[in-house]
């Protein structure tokens, strides 16, 4: 008896770092057939684990992209018979709500960046509602971001926290003592830190940029050519995982200008106990008080740092003062949490 199927609908091009994990887990109980968009196959790293994998070719933002995408969903939707379906964020759910909705019993939604908390406006929040109705299951990331879902729909809601997988492969840190060396990765952009990092490379030559990841604006990629910064491009979670254990710091900061980046759940913080490498992150963001309470890396006063040369010296002083408890490691780790992914599709 073959596997049920599934069907993944995403508009990322399998190198994201929380969706290979997800495939990965339901490749194991699964046919899963993936629906993504991207400019080339370079980077689908999922594709292995797939019975089937489609890319629709382009942007996700230009519209002729996603119209060739609605028409590829509703070619496959007619043609296949899927036992369940998983769709990545509220924004599928919304163009494709009509097709979804006669198959709601078998719909779970995967929410980790909600369009509905960038704004309070009270048409969005009754869009909400009729959005939310639709999914057997909603994912959430964290328990913080589940108590913002209406009330109405906590009972359909699972947590599956963004933890990495256990890593025990620690290198050597590769900048010299009297350097900071910071990993910039995910996505980039001036609400991620872009504007700190040119400060700092700007007041000493004693930082070092590694870049990670996907630019998103002009301001990074100039930032991606300054002579103090190393941009590897978009690469595997075990490799930037990796890299992150030779680093210093790991940036984790998020502009707070809206819900959904006060209550971020980066899984580069997770990143950072398997690592062994403290992060950086902002006051202004919930986490942040986990990382302060667990010792995990430096806390800025704010995202507005008006003093980096203050901060580089802070930065430089503490490095080596961070200890990680190893049963932190064992505890936060994608091993221990991928059932909750399965158990949401049965």
């Amino acid at each position: 008896m073959s596997p049920p199927k599934l069907f993944y609908l995403c508009i990322n091009d399998g190198s994201d770092t929380r969706i290979n994990k997800e495939i990965k887990t339901l490749s194991k109980h699964f046919e899963v057939y993936y629906l993504g968009i991207g400019r080339s196959n370079a980077q689908c790293f999922v594709q292995p684990f797939c019975t089937q994998f489609w890319l629709i070719k382009g942007h996700q933002k230009q519209a002729g992209t996603l119209v060739k995408y609605f028409f590829k969903f509703i070619t496959i939707f007619f043609t296949h018979k899927f036992d369940t379906i998983h769709v990545i964020n509220e924004q599928l759910l919304l163009i494709l709500f009509p097709f979804l909705w006669v198959k709601k019993n078998k719909v779970v939604a995967d929410i980790f960046d909600s369009v509905f908390l960038r704004t309070s406006s009270a048409a969005v929040q009754m869009l909400q509602n009729v959005v939310y109705a639709l999914p057997k299951r909603i994912i959430v990331t964290d328990n913080n971001r589940k108590t913002l879902v209406p009330l109405k729909f906590q009972a359909k809601l699972t947590v599956l926290e963004n933890y990495p997988y256990r890593f025990d492969k620690l290198k050597p840190k590769a900048g010299a003592a009297d350097e900071l060396l910071i990993l910039y990765s995910g996505s980039l952009g001036l609400t991620r830190g872009t504007g700190l990092l040119a400060e700092l490379v700007g007041v000493s030559s004693k930082v070092k940029i590694w870049l990670v990841g996907w630019i998103y604006d002009e301001p990074t990629r100039r930032l991606a050519q300054h002579p103090q910064v190393k941009n590897w491009g978009v690469v595997t979670q075990q490799e930037s995982m990796q890299m992150a254990a030779q680093c210093d710091y790991i940036l984790s900061l998020y502009e707070p200008i809206n819900e959904n980046n006060r209550n971020a759940s980066p899984n580069k913080i997770y990143d950072a106990i398997q690592a062994q490498t403290p992060v950086i992150v902002n006051q202004e963001v919930k986490i942040a008080a986990f990382v302060d309470e667990n010792r995990l890396g430096y806390v800025m006063p704010s995202f507005y740092e008006t003093d980096p040369a203050r901060l580089i010296q802070e930065l430089m002083r503490k490095k080596n003062q961070f200890v990680f408890d190893q049963t932190l490691q064992n505890r936060y780790t994608w091993e221990a949490v991928e059932a909750k992914l399965v158990a949401a599709h049965q």
